[in-house]
């Protein structure tokens, strides 16, 4: 009989991380070996945990949301494992990672943030203030028995400026579900070409951007939003649709990636959008900005065309390249596929994850017995 592995998994809800979760959840349904606790933490929306009173700081108040979630928990019984996704959430969780071999996963550090903080709407504070955060995120990084990351571009800030060493750290993509995202035969059909935004942040994502640009084509492509940003502004007469408010991997969105020819997310300020990879299993060609790692994912002129961001001029040539070329649609979507397949499955990722989470268990089963043994002796 296989030996039963007790792994704890808490993530943050926010953004992307919960589609995250939702795979997860998903792929943990075909690991019988794996009793998994899947802790969802937000802060003042956790079960039996009290937000600090008086604090309104959001790393704060869901690091606090992560200490007493956990500490429940694991008075209920050990557990072998954990995994906390993001870094945010562990700041108070040293104790625990110090009992109990921890993954700490995250899509960006905090200086990755910072190199976008226009886009975010974030400002530095004063340096002393900057060096305390440093700090504190290199305390909890440290403590950390490995990190996993959503790509390489954070894998190395975690080394070059958290001094995590680099043998602990691992860049895995988040993933998508490759059953559920999946290309559909695309050939030449009559009228403009389908053009698909996924972006809940309608202004940082390059909406606005996009839409202008679309009204410029002179009806040759016609541009469907999802998001979630409410009151978005459409240029007069642009044969643009806005859907609202619609649920991660849901038919209707799977329906509109079926029926785009290109994606595109012009965003001017992103770490890992999980959009891309989502287009990408779809089989489409994305056009996409050079900001945090997606030049990692879009590789400018095999899978996509990648232009600077907040660029007009660019992004109106990279949509006319593309509608005026069924051949390179054809060609780049087949190449995001591939990449999809072998860099961005879900499923896979997750098990790197899970083998990942058994290694540094087994680790400290035989640096605890190695100790008993010299205690022992």
């Amino acid at each position: 009989m296989t030996h039963q592995q007790h792994f704890i998994f808490v993530i943050e809800q926010g953004l992307g991380h919960i589609v995250h979760g939702m795979n997860l959840e998903m792929v943990l349904k075909n690991e019988p070996d794996i009793d998994a606790t899947v802790l969802r933490v937000r802060p003042g929306q956790t079960p039996g945990v009290d937000p600090l009173p008086l604090v309104r700081n959001w790393s704060v108040q869901t690091s606090w949301a992560t200490r007493c979630s956990l500490r429940t928990r694991l008075r209920v019984g050990p557990a072998d494992a954990v995994f906390i996704h993001t870094q945010v959430a562990a700041l108070f969780a040293r104790r625990i990672m110090r009992d109990v071999p921890t993954v700490v996963s995250l899509d960006a550090t905090p200086l990755n943030f910072d190199t976008m903080a226009e886009a975010y709407g974030h400002s530095r504070q004063p340096a002393p203030i900057e060096r305390t955060k440093l700090r504190i995120n290199r305390r909890a990084l440290s403590r950390a028995a490995a990190v996993v990351t959503w790509s390489q571009w954070a894998a190395a800030s975690v080394v070059a400026d958290y001094r995590v060493p680099a043998d602990q750290v691992h860049a895995i993509y988040p993933g998508v579900e490759m059953a559920r995202f999946q290309p559909r035969a695309r050939a030449d059909h009559p009228g403009p070409l389908r053009i698909l935004f996924v972006g809940g942040d309608f202004v940082r994502k390059g909406g606005a951007d996009l839409a202008a640009a679309v009204a410029t084509l002179q009806g040759s492509a016609e541009l469907d939003i999802v998001t979630s940003a409410p009151g978005v502004d459409i240029p007069r007469g642009a044969p643009i649709r806005v859907h609202y408010n619609m649920a991660p991997n849901s038919a209707e969105l799977l329906d509109l990636y079926a029926r785009a020819d290109v994606f595109a997310l012009p965003t001017r300020g992103d770490c890992t959008p999980l959009a891309i990879a989502e287009a990408m299993a779809c089989g489409l060609p994305v056009i996409a900005t050079t900001v945090g790692s997606i030049p990692d994912m879009v590789r400018d002129g095999h899978n996509g065309i990648l232009v600077p961001p907040a660029d007009p001029r660019e992004l109106v040539g990279a949509l006319q390249a593309l509608t005026s070329d069924s051949n390179l649609r054809l060609r780049m979507g087949a190449a995001s596929r591939a990449l999809a397949e072998s860099e961005h499955n879900a499923a896979t990722n997750w098990q790197r994850i899970f083998n990942l989470m058994r290694r540094i268990a087994e680790t400290r089963v035989a640096s605890d017995a190695s100790a008993a043994d010299q205690f022992a002796a």
